[in-house]
């Protein structure tokens, strides 16, 4: 029976640890007071399995929209109705993140989690990245596939007047029949520190997604394309 895993730095396995009510105030922060519903969950039904095979955390792959997801997270509340994403916020663990729970068609086939990254090194962006891939492991072995790669310059780099991007990409996949696994990491870091960077902002994406590909069905025709005006009448 496959279980999720354990955010602990430990090689215990802890399932309390995947799900917990409290909201950090750092991730509360990225998201306006006015979009957080305050519904207290409903009780999880025993019968449900709680494999991955099954669904994700007791919510069962190819669930409608309009189904209820059982969770400890607190529900955001997006303005776009016609959307067909349910998203929340609360802890994995130690980690503050966001839960998308994507639907298609033929239902609830992806669940999307992203990390709040906070700290803004690439060394230890991909340290978070292997503390995942390690518990990862634990549960579902090792990956059936991995891409590590780094590129830019190196921590040490000083030169204020020409900054550069220190980065690494960093991908693990699993197979959990009938589901796969994908943790991705993106990090990009501008270099050197200072507080007259060229480019603000945090460039760093951090995902863990748990997705059933018997789900990934959309009848909804491609946007037609459209035509572009010359990039001389953009720039």
């Amino acid at each position: 029976m496959q279980l999720g895993y354990s955010q602990d730095d430990s090689l215990s396995f802890n399932p309390d640890s995947l799900e917990t009510a409290n909201v950090s105030t750092d991730t509360l922060s990225q998201v306006s007071a006015e979009s957080i519903s305050e519904e207290s969950p409903a009780v999880l039904d025993p019968s449900i399995p709680l494999t991955i095979d099954a669904g994700y955390k007791g919510f069962l792959w190819g669930s409608s929209f309009q189904t209820t997801i059982i969770t400890n997270f607190t529900k955001i509340n997006k303005p776009d109705t016609s959307s067909m994403v349910k998203s929340f916020v609360g802890n994995l663990g130690p980690d503050s993140a966001h839960v998308h729970y994507f639907f298609a068609d033929s239902g609830f086939w992806k669940v999307e989690i992203d990390f709040v990254i906070h700290d803004l090194s690439v060394e230890k962006q991909v340290q978070t990245f292997l503390r995942h891939e390690k518990n990862i492991s634990e549960v579902y072995g090792p990956p059936s596939k991995i891409n590590h790669k780094e590129s830019g310059v190196s921590s040490a780099y000083s030169n204020l007047l020409d900054q550069r991007f220190s980065n690494a990409f960093y991908r693990s996949s699993w197979k959990a029949e009938p589901a796969v696994i994908e943790l991705y990491l993106n990090s990009s870091v501008l270099l050197p520190k200072s507080d007259v960077s060229i480019f603000s902002g945090n460039y760093s994406i951090l995902k863990l997604v748990y997705y059933n590909p018997d789900y990934m069905y959309s009848s909804s025709p491609a946007p037609p394309s459209q035509e572009l005006p010359s990039i001389f009448e953009i720039y």
